[in-house]
C-alpha cells in the first residue's frame, strides 16, 4: 500500500487505530486484559475502558508494539515505505520519509525487521528443484580485483548428461520456468577471512531460507537441508564445494562445476546467486555496514521481501504480526 492510499484511507489517528483493532480483534473490540467485549469507545487519549475489569487500554497493550509512543498512522507509513524498498533503505532516509528523528526511525526499522523475522522463522518445506549455496558478508575488497570474465561453455559433459538423464527419468525438469527471476550473480573471488558465512536454500520460482552458519561443514548443511527441504520430493543443485559432495546420501543431488561453467542444460545455482546479489547490494548500497549481532535481522528482511515478491502481502502481514502477543 502506497503513502497516498494510506493518507486517503486513514486521514487521522483514530482511523489508523481502528484498522489495527480490526487485525487484532476483528469486528468487535475486546479488553486487552480480560478479553471482555463490554468496552467503551475511545476517550480523548484514544484509549478504551473495560466495564468488567475497569482498566483502560489501547490496541497495542501486550502486543509487539506495546509501549510505542509513535502514532499508529506513522507505523503504517513506515510499513509501506520499508515494504516497498526491495533492497532496503537507510534509517536516515526512513526518518525523512515519515518525519521522525533518526533514532526513532532506527528503532522502528529494527522492530519491523523483528516482525519480518516472525514470518520467515516458519517456512514451508521446499521441494522440486532446490538450489543451495553459501556466501560471505563483510570485509573489504582487495585492491586491483578485476571483474571475472564470463565463462563460455563449448564442450559436452558426458557425466553431467548421464546424471541429468537419470533425474529426468524421475520427473525432474531443469528447464527455466516462465517468470523465474534467476540471473547469474556477480563473481568476486576475494577470500573468506574475517567474513560471516551465510548459507541459503531456494526453491526455483519459490521461497528462500537463509541463515548464518558459523561453521560451514557437511554435517551442519545436512541438518539445514533436513530441516527446510522435503527430501523425497526435491532435487538439490549445488556447486562442487566440499560441503556438498556427500549430499547424494540424503537427497537426489547434482552439482555444477563453476570453474568450467555457470549453467549446463538448466543445471545451475542462478536463483540463489540472484538472491545473494539482492542482499549484498542492499547491505553495501543502503546500509554500508552491518554488525554481526544485527546481521540475522537484515537477512530476515531480505528473505521476507523475496518470499513475498509475487503476491505482495507484506503490508498486511506486518500489521498482523505487530498485533500478535509480544515475543
Amino acid at each position: 500500500m502506497d503513502l497516498i492510499t494510506i493518507s486517503e484511507l486513514f486521514p487521522n489517528e483514530i482511523d489508523a487505530i481502528k484498522h489495527f483493532e480490526a487485525f487484532r480483534w476483528g469486528e468487535v473490540a475486546k479488553c486487552a486484559y480480560c478479553e471482555s467485549e463490554k468496552v467503551t469507545g475511545h476517550d480523548s487519549q484514544l484509549r478504551r475502558k473495560c466495564y468488567k475489569c475497569g482498566k483502560t487500554f489501547s490496541v497495542t497493550v501486550g502486543t509487539n508494539l506495546h509501549h510505542t509512543r509513535v502514532p499508529l498512522k506513522t507505523w503504517l507509513y513506515a510499513f509501506s515505505v520499508i515494504a516497498d524498498a526491495k533492497k532496503g533503505i537507510s534509517a536516515l532516509q526512513l526518518s525523512r520519509n515519515i518525519e521522525v528523528d533518526y533514532k526513532t526511525a532506527f528503532a522502528m526499522y529494527h522492530k519491523i525487521r523483528a516482525l519480518m523475522a516472525m514470518e520467515t522463522n516458519q517456512p514451508d518445506q521446499l521441494d522440486g528443484i532446490v538450489e543451495i549455496d553459501e556466501t560471505y558478508i563483510g570485509g573489504k575488497p582487495r585492491r586491483g580485483n578485476k571483474p571475472h570474465s564470463k565463462i563460455e561453455f563449448k564442450y559436452d559433459m558426458p557425466e553431467m548428461d548421464e546424471k541429468i538423464k537419470e533425474l529426468k527419468q524421475k520427473g525432474v525438469d531443469f528447464k527455466r520456468q516462465k517468470g523465474n527471476p534467476a540471473k547469474q550473480g556477480e563473481y568476486n573471488k576475494r577470500g573468506t577471512q574475517n567474513k560471516i558465512p551465510v548459507v541459503g536454500i531456494v526453491e526455483r520460482n519459490g521461497d528462500v531460507v537463509a541463515e548464518i552458519m558459523k561453521n560451514v561443514t557437511y554435517a551442519n548443511i545436512k541438518e539445514m537441508v533436513k530441516e527446510y527441504v522435503e527430501e523425497d520430493k526435491a532435487t538439490l543443485v549445488s556447486d562442487q564445494a566440499k560441503y556438498y559432495t556427500k549430499m547424494d546420501k540424503i537427497i537426489d543431488h547434482i552439482s555444477i562445476n563453476h570453474k568450467k561453467m555457470y549453467s549446463y542444460k538448466g543445471v545451475n545455482t542462478n536463483s540463489i546467486e540472484s538472491f545473494w546479489a539482492i542482499m549484498k547490494r542492499g547491505i553495501m548500497g543502503q546500509y554500508h555496514h552491518v554488525s554481526e549481532k544485527r546481521l540475522p535481522e537484515y537477512i530476515a528482511e531480505f528473505v521476507f521481501k523475496y518470499n513475498n515478491r509475487k503476491i505482495d502481502l507484506m503490508f498486511d502481514i506486518l500489521i498482523a504480526n505487530s498485533m500478535k502477543a509480544k515475543c
